[in-house]
């Protein structure tokens, strides 16, 4: 993010406050179509586990579009993921503290477990992170999927006007009262047997079935 921990610090004081309320505030202002959400709702009427997968930098309104359901999520340990994981928290995700360098393992295993007493089980995945590169999938949605025995379900957003970061996300914020779309792509059923170099080859199918949704979407503003 480019601050100092001590500015990350006070903005997570904040946002543990009054993160989630923000989010929530700006989804309901936006002129907000959404598509494909009968999907979800039949899986989940169904039993099947989902895996939400979210790109970084479009995750804003997916958080609020999905808050409702509760999912796990797993956000990093460094201090800016103070920061998101005071965001979900607020918008009633459940958080697990980890990432590929510090506490990852612990924090997917426990999330699995965890979602595996759950009635209904829902997680979410910035499927790119935490350094990129941009809208390729790492394998973690994919497993999580499989040991779900469940379907990774491709999300996408774009809103008419936002504020863009200039990290390598590019994270966007949609400005109040914007059109916007989220759209929620035909889920992906996940083969739980896969290994080795079958596995390499579904996960790079699905990475290019997620960017292309999004991408798609990025045309229509």
């Amino acid at each position: 993010m480019g601050l100092s921990r001590k500015t990350q610090a006070r903005i997570s004081r904040i946002a543990s406050r009054v993160g989630g309320y923000v989010v929530t505030l700006i989804g309901k202002s936006l002129r907000l179509e959404v598509r494909g959400w009968e999907r979800v709702l039949y899986l989940l009427k169904n039993d099947q586990a989902l895996v939400f997968q979210f790109w970084h930098g479009d995750m804003f309104i997916a958080w609020y579009l999905t808050a409702p359901l509760r999912p796990a999520a797993i956000v990093s340990q460094a201090s800016d993921g103070d920061i998101a994981s005071a965001v979900l928290e607020g918008l009633n995700y459940v958080t697990f503290r980890g990432s590929s360098t510090r506490g990852g393992r612990q924090a997917y295993t426990g999330m699995i477990k965890f979602l595996r007493k759950q009635h209904y089980k829902v997680s979410a995945f910035a499927s790119d992170g935490p350094r990129g590169p941009r809208r390729v999938m790492k394998a973690g949605t994919f497993v999580a999927a499989q040991h779900l025995e469940g379907y990774i379900v491709p999300t996408a957003t774009v809103s008419k006007w936002a504020l863009r970061a200039r990290g390598w996300d590019k994270f966007a914020i949609p400005v109040p009262f914007s059109k916007a779309i989220a759209s929620f792509g035909e889920p992906i059923k996940v083969n739980p047997k896969l290994r080795g170099k079958a596995l390499d080859t579904a996960l790079e199918q699905a990475s290019l079935f997620c960017k292309y949704h999004q991408d798609d979407l990025d045309k229509l503003f």
